[in-house]
């Protein structure tokens, strides 16, 4: 967007200013003083009722400032040919924050139809705008209003009204407002993409594993884009350049919302337009939901800072291994995992993918189930493991008296296995979304928080299925285990939504859902400084539909999520203890290490 005076005008404005405000203080005694702003208005005088012009200013000597009726009048030069900048009134020095939303309104006519170009711009160089619009003035005083989000954070920036360009002419002034506006979930695009993604989720049948890839490649995307835009924070692959080329009149910066919408855009087009999937809806949505003072040079802008924020992560994990598809090849003795669905294992090479912030996937890889330090014979010969098989016939059985309702209820509560449901990761990122609001988050906050989240449950499932596959044990599940005990018959509580009975078809040392639940509440009580944030959960599975859980705080949360395992009849106890210990440390390793404030 235009700046209104580059640096020498700057300084030539400044002395005007000067010599205004000594002019002033002579005539102190007749002369009113400026009005309070309103409440959260960051304009001093907008409304003129006590008929000064302080703390307006204008450019040019030629052009006159009057305050008639509690109005502002204000007689231009003729600088017909010369910049619309030629020819300014402005109010100086009042603070923005970057990614901020904001309201400006004002009241204008003209008496004669003109237009009027109208910015919020920074005080020095680069001279660009956080709003820049044009509108038509006719002799009708009429409502202006334009939201927008601050691309940029200036202590002292500017409102300008653009006069210039134009024969000489009377514009009147009124309730000039500048407002910055609450937190909107419903505008906010980090929400908003993420929710696209949980609904790409739903459409198809995704692995944890994958899936959580995925997220933090369009998540790390998003956070990568709004930190090139607004220079806040750090970035996690590529702080994108922001130059600001065009004449004086056409410096423009880019839209914090168009950049993040072409990151996400581009990045789940590549990662499931494959698969039949197609964002253009939901980008057309973005664009409906964007405010209304974003103009097409910000957009075109902010298009391009989003793509390169998408190609930098995209390229940065083309060879991440997550395309090796090796074969498993069974171990086949008493202990090892074998199908239990007819399906072949899942991911059996997802240890060994590049992670995205740990060093490797086995950094935190935990001790062997039951402390054994041997194979599957000294594991099956430990009294331990035998009690922990029993604790899952007693409790995780279809057919279990043991079990309470409230222990059925958290068993499908925090399932989301089956094909149509959000999966593990997505519950988690609507949970986030839920403390999020609560808390009421901006974009930048949510920027980054969701990035954190997405990161750490990527390395998450890294982890998990580096402990599943890459260690001397590859347990076998429950219902397998109690089979080979005598329990002919016996089947998990877990079921597919025909209520055939189901288990995931994958190691079960360590839990999956208990690593992703550690990493996550790690994140989060670290995000907010505190593990006590109470929060209504809500889930996604087909067993559990409209339940809503109360959390008294994270670890609760993470805690629960594991001991579902238990009862679901899917996991044995040690599988949840030390997928939360594994979790847990991802999370604090991702947090100290990733996207720093």
């Amino acid at each position: 967007m235009s700046p209104p005076i580059n640096t020498r005008h700057l300084r030539r404005l400044l002395s005007v200013v000067l010599a205004v405000a000594l002019a002033s203080t002579l005539t102190a005694l007749v002369r009113p003083t400026p009005a309070a702003a309103a409440p959260g208005d960051l304009i001093l005088n907008g409304t003129f009722d006590n008929g000064s012009t302080q703390p307006w200013w204008t450019r040019l000597a030629s052009t006159s400032t009057t305050v008639n009726a509690g109005q502002l009048r204000v007689r231009t030069s003729a600088t017909v040919g010369k910049p619309v900048w030629e020819d300014l009134v402005g109010h100086f020095e009042f603070g923005v924050t970057a990614a901020q939303p904001y309201r400006l309104q004002f009241d204008a006519a003209a008496d004669v139809s003109r237009s009027l170009r109208v910015s919020v711009s920074r005080a020095d160089t680069p001279f660009t705008s956080a709003v820049d619009q044009s509108v038509a003035l006719t002799p009708t005083m009429r409502r202006f209003t334009f939201d927008f989000t601050s691309a940029f954070g200036d202590p002292k920036a500017v409102l300008l009204f653009h006069l210039g360009g134009q024969a000489s002419s009377t514009v009147r002034f009124d309730n000039v407002s500048l407002s910055p506006l609450a937190v909107d979930p419903a505008t906010d695009p980090i929400l908003y993409w993420n929710g696209v993604l949980l609904r790409t989720y739903q459409a198809l049948d995704l692995p944890p594993t994958s899936s959580s890839r995925e997220a933090a490649i369009l998540h790390a995307a998003m956070h990568d884009a709004a930190v090139s835009v607004t220079g806040v924070g750090n970035p996690y692959r590529v702080r994108v350049p922001v130059s600001y080329p065009g004449t004086m009149d056409n410096v423009v910066a880019p839209s914090l919302h168009a950049a993040i919408d072409r990151a996400a855009y581009d990045v789940l087009t590549a990662l499931y337009g494959g698969q039949g999937q197609s964002y253009t809806q939901a980008l057309a949505g973005a664009v409906d939901l964007r405010p209304s003072g974003v103009n097409t040079a910000e957009v075109a802008r902010g298009d391009t800072v989003g793509a390169a924020a998408a190609t930098a992560n995209l390229q940065a994990r083309a060879n991440d291994g997550s395309g090796n598809n090796t074969p498993y090849q069974l171990d086949a003795v008493p202990g090892s995992w074998r199908p239990t669905n007819g399906k072949a294992a899942v991911s059996p090479n997802w240890g060994l993918v590049t992670p995205f912030a740990l060093t490797s996937g086995r950094q935190f890889r935990p001790g062997l189930p039951a402390g054994v330090t041997g194979g599957y014979a000294d594991l099956l010969g430990e009294q331990e493991y035998r009690d922990q098989v029993q604790e899952i016939r007693d409790y995780g059985g279809q057919t279990s008296s043991l079990r309470t309702p409230e222990q059925t209820q958290i068993a499908f509560f925090w399932a989301n296995d089956l094909g149509g449901t959000y999966k593990p990761p997505g519950q988690l990122f609507s949970h986030t979304r839920i403390v999020s609001e609560q808390r009421q988050l901006g974009i930048l906050a949510n920027a980054r928080l969701f990035g954190l989240v997405a990161l750490a449950l990527a390395d998450a499932a890294i982890a998990a299925w580096d402990a599943k596959y890459q260690t001397p044990i590859d347990l076998w599940r429950p219902v397998t285990a109690i089979e080979a005990m005598g329990g002919a018959g016996w089947q998990p509580l877990s079921q597919d939504r025909a209520g055939v009975p189901y288990t995931p078809a994958f190691p079960a040392y360590i839990s999956g859902h208990a690593t992703f639940a550690g990493a996550w509440s790690a994140v989060m009580k670290r995000f907010f400084g505190t593990d006590a944030i109470a929060f209504d959960a809500t889930t996604d599975d087909p067993h559990a539909q409209g339940v809503v859980r109360h959390m008294p705080g994270f670890d609760h949360a993470a805690e629960e999520n594991a001991l579902s395992r238990i009862y679901l009849g899917v996991h044995y106890r040690f599988d949840a203890d030390a997928g939360l210990a594994t979790g847990r440390s991802v999370g604090a390793y991702v947090y100290a290490n990733r996207l720093r404030p």
